[in-house]
């Protein structure tokens, strides 16, 4: 490991921490069998019950006040006080006091006999063994940040050696990054994790909690309870350059909080730290006031607080929103850096945010109209080179609907590579109808709209090995034009016509009826929306893993 010096905020005071101050050789974690094999080295112990290899995290004494069977914990105490106790400590270090005593009972638990003399010496040397072992969480993770250079790295291996989930988020409350080997139970940050953002009013209630505006500009933990949460969890600020830029959350699970969380969720503060000074630098560069005002519209920031900061900023007179993710995500540093700024170079005025694990993009139209063929070519070009998909959003003039054009280019994006997931650039003109499918509340129901005449042909090009399904559908694709659709089909027109006579006769419909051509045209839409919604249902139950399911 290379000797580098970390700069840290701690208790108002910049400290420089070495490698060679960390006191701990100890990377890894303890656990009951290896403290049983390190006593034995100097006191006689006898394991009396062995089951699951726990972590020790904490020691406590065995008492009738506090909760005696957390998991991590590794108790001691005398064997009358467990004759009568209605629970066993998962793990315990037992002194005899009396060789007559009834058997104890250790189903299941980790119970060791040592001599009543030793006990409280055994104790205090346990205690030294699991402060040692903790103490080894910086150097362990710096080590994992300089192999990985990754924030979400440090943070899972983090969040195993807390037993418990965190999470690192931004001042704007954007999820940076959560652990996943010990994923987050609480639903309340569930949903903001799969959001990726937590939204406005979620922001506003946690900033007024009492001890979120008490707490020190230090990396101190302090508990944080939550009405609307039953689970309990720690924060700790994160600085960098002298500046809070974020902060951890550890939240409760099947691990209880220890006094020794404290402490650590500290230490792994001034890691996240020392991982963004080396490794991620341009992750927490100053934003744009255009970027910053986008972003708190999108997360529902209310317009009376948002309308004061637009009246300084200028948008153009008409414009476009995009929503881009990319095909293979290369980290936020290369969106902002390579993807985000070849786009303002290429469309000069345009202004970004970062949402949804996306880039959205505010452009300006270059006439008061629709996307010229020009532009769409450009940005098709753009996004085959850059490997990323685009949603586009129909015109607007008014900046305070930027919100609900973001929904139609996000919308536009997800239908699109539902639909057409060959291409890369989807305007929501074309897919605005499938939204308004998706929207429906029983979405099984839209094949009852269908005009009866998709299910004869379908039945008769089965039975018949024809095509009449497949000539209407192209038929009215091409607005009825018999030239258009024979070339389309690659047949002669006098062969069309002659299905088409088919189809009248089969079908009982007036092809030149106008409510008719509507009533197919939608009933194809539906039939096409509907098929390829359940054909990737069914992809995604049968051959995808859980972790690439598209949603």
């Amino acid at each position: 490991m290379n000797d580098k010096n970390l700069t840290i905020c701690s208790s108002c005071t910049i400290v420089k921490i070495s490698y060679k101050q960390i006191i701990s050789k100890m990377g890894e974690t303890m656990k009951f069998t290896k403290f049983v094999e390190k006593i034995s080295e100097e006191y006689s112990i006898d394991i009396l019950s062995q089951g699951e290899d726990l972590e020790i995290q904490d020691v406590a004494l065995i008492d009738n006040k506090h909760d005696n069977t957390i998991r991590n914990t590794l108790y001691f105490g005398y064997d009358k006080q467990l004759e009568n106790a209605v629970s066993i400590p998962p793990q315990c270090i037992i002194a005899r006091t009396d060789s007559a005593a009834p058997p104890l009972p250790t189903v299941g638990s980790n119970i060791a006999l040592v001599a009543e003399d030793f006990l409280f010496t055994i104790f205090n040397d346990a205690k030294a063994l699991i402060e040692a072992t903790q103490k080894g969480i910086f150097e362990e993770l710096t080590a994992i940040a300089d192999k990985t250079h990754n924030i979400e790295a440090v943070i899972d291996a983090a969040s195993v050696r807390l037993g418990n989930s965190l999470l690192f988020c931004d001042m704007n409350f954007k999820i940076i990054a959560n652990s996943t080997s010990i994923p987050v139970l609480d639903p309340l940050w569930i949903e903001n994790t799969k959001k990726g953002y937590c939204c406005y009013e979620f922001i506003n209630e946690v900033k007024e909690l009492k001890s979120i505006r008490s707490a020190s500009q230090t990396t101190a933990a302090i508990e944080v309870t939550c009405n609307k949460s039953p689970f309990r969890k720690l924060s700790s600020k994160v600085f960098h350059n002298q500046t809070q830029i974020g902060f951890l959350l550890m939240i409760e699970g099947e691990n209880n909080f220890l006094p020794s969380h404290f402490e650590m969720l500290s230490t792994i503060s001034h890691v996240i730290s020392y991982t963004i000074s080396y490794y991620k630098s341009d992750l927490f560069e100053k934003n744009s006031i255009y970027h910053e005002v986008l972003y708190d519209m999108l997360i529902g920031t209310p317009s009376k607080d948002i309308m004061p900061r637009l009246t300084e900023l200028q948008f153009p007179a008409k414009m476009l929103v995009l929503f881009i993710q990319p095909i293979r995500y290369p980290g936020q540093p290369y969106l902002k850096n390579f993807i985000c700024k070849n786009l303002k170079i290429q469309i000069p005025g345009t202004h970004i945010t970062y949402h949804n694990n996306g880039i959205v993009a505010v452009i300006p139209l270059k006439e008061d109209t629709e996307i010229d063929l020009e532009s769409l070519k450009m940005l098709k070009c753009f996004s085959k080179k850059e490997h990323i998909r685009m949603g586009i959003s129909n015109s607007f003039s008014c900046i305070e609907n930027f919100v609900s054009h973001y929904e139609q280019a996000h919308a536009a994006l997800e239908l699109g590579h539902k639909l057409n997931p060959e291409e890369l650039v989807y305007l929501y003109q074309d897919y605005q109808i499938y939204d308004l499918f998706s929207e429906v509340k029983n979405p099984d129901k839209l094949g009852w709209y269908c005009h009866p005449a998709l299910t004869v042909l379908n039945q008769y090009d089965h039975e018949n090995g024809s095509q009449l399904y497949k000539t209407l559908y192209v038929y009215i694709e091409k607005g009825c034009n018999i030239k258009l659709t024979s070339e389309s089909l690659y047949i002669h027109r006098n062969s069309l016509v002659y299905r088409l006579n088919r189809i009248t006769e089969i079908c009982r419909v007036d092809l030149t009826d106008i409510n008719t051509l509507f009533l197919l045209r939608l009933s194809f839409l539906i039939d096409r929306y509907d098929k390829r919604n359940n054909s990737l249902a069914v992809y995604q139950k049968n051959v995808m893993p859980d972790n690439l399911k598209y949603s």
